[in-house]
């Protein structure tokens, strides 16, 4: 399998399943998903009056209802602010309940192998070829960056990382170069991190996710 950029946000996957705690709130409803933490605006269609009416049976004055639903996340225009945003679109509403997110799964930052998923706000599709991946050991990385393999240095300091310039193989590819060039100059504007559960993202300067990791099955 070859892996490629596809053209989309992460965010913008297929329809699939998610948990999350829901709230309504002045006419307004809104997502935060489980895994990864993120806040959506839940868009008025699909399954959304529904969800309304579970909650007002359940809860009242936005506090947080846990559900599970299926759904994806769409970019629309919103006509207020004039702008596309990120909504959640609800298509179907599978449980629901008065409880907490389930614990995620701990695991460490080092020695964990991490698997580049996203790359600059895109998501990466997986092919028949090695994921490009991360593993953090001690001040010392190493990887492969879709072509080569790399071994770098890093400092970590409280939610800071910085890394060295990644030495790497010199093998010609016939592809996954162009994003192994890309993977190699993120790695040079990493600023920051941040771990939820079984994923990890890596933010620059200006606080922008410029790419996430994940590992086993996020």
């Amino acid at each position: 399998l070859l892996l490629v950029l596809v053209l989309v946000s992460p965010l913008q996957a297929r329809e699939k399943i998610y948990t999350g705690q829901y709230r309504y709130l002045a006419d307004a409803g809104l997502f935060e998903d489980c895994l990864s933490g993120d806040r959506w605006p839940v868009a008025m269609k699909a399954a959304n009056a529904e969800l309304e009416r579970i909650y007002l049976e359940e809860r009242s004055g936005g506090e947080p209802l846990w559900v599970k639903v299926e759904g994806e996340v769409q970019r629309k225009l919103d006509l207020e602010a004039g702008k596309r945003r990120l909504y959640f679109v609800v298509s179907r509403v599978l449980e629901s309940g008065i409880r907490e997110c389930d614990p995620l799964s701990k695991v460490p930052l080092e020695g964990t192998p991490w698997v580049l998923v996203e790359l600059g706000g895109r998501r990466l599709a997986s092919g028949k070829r090695r994921d490009p991946y991360l593993e953090l050991r001690s001040g010392k990385a190493m990887g492969f960056g879709g072509c080569n393999h790399f071994k770098v240095r890093y400092v970590l300091d409280g939610g800071k990382i910085r890394f060295e310039q990644p030495g790497t193989t010199r093998l010609r590819c016939d592809t996954g170069y162009e994003l192994e060039t890309a993977y190699m100059k993120m790695l040079q504007r990493a600023d920051g991190w941040r771990m939820r559960g079984k994923l990890l993202d890596i933010f620059d300067a200006d606080g922008r996710r410029i790419a996430r990791f994940a590992t086993g099955n996020p």
